[in-house]
């Protein structure tokens, strides 16, 4: 087996970007939501409760921007504020109802389990490393 080039992996991170804006729009239109406050839901979901200073900066969005989208959320009850216990003047946005969100994705996770389930560990590993190491080059 041949090694891929630079360009036919540069190109394959591409389509995949593409696949998963494509699935992202469709899923927040369904959901009567926008691009923005799902990325917002999504990083709640994964590194869980944030002020609104990192979550703005955790999304690349401006601070007045995220105020907006924060308001959305807790309108349609995505996400409820809650005090800092240790500083009252700061409040952590709070992800609700991990179901309501992950039933957004049902099935396109169901069909992401059945190609990961055709892996074998070692395949599982690399892949879990490449996009962990490409994830951190894109955040950096």
């Amino acid at each position: 087996m041949t090694t891929p080039s630079s360009d036919s992996l540069i190109l394959a991170l591409r389509r995949l970007r593409t696949g998963f804006a494509t699935h992202d729009r469709a899923v927040a239109n369904t959901a009567g939501l926008r691009e923005s406050d799902l990325t917002v839901l999504e990083v709640l979901h994964r590194e869980g409760p944030q002020t609104p200073t990192a979550l703005a900066h955790r999304t690349s969005t401006h601070l007045a921007t995220m105020t907006g989208v924060l308001t959305r959320l807790e309108r349609d009850g995505w996400i409820e504020r809650h005090p800092d216990a240790a500083d009252r003047r700061s409040i952590h946005i709070h992800a609700t109802s991990i179901e309501r969100f992950q039933a957004l994705y049902a099935d396109s996770i169901g069909r992401l389990l059945e190609v990961i389930e055709r892996w074998t560990d070692d395949q599982a590993q690399t892949f879990l490393d490449a996009t962990e190491d490409i994830a951190r080059a894109l955040e950096d």
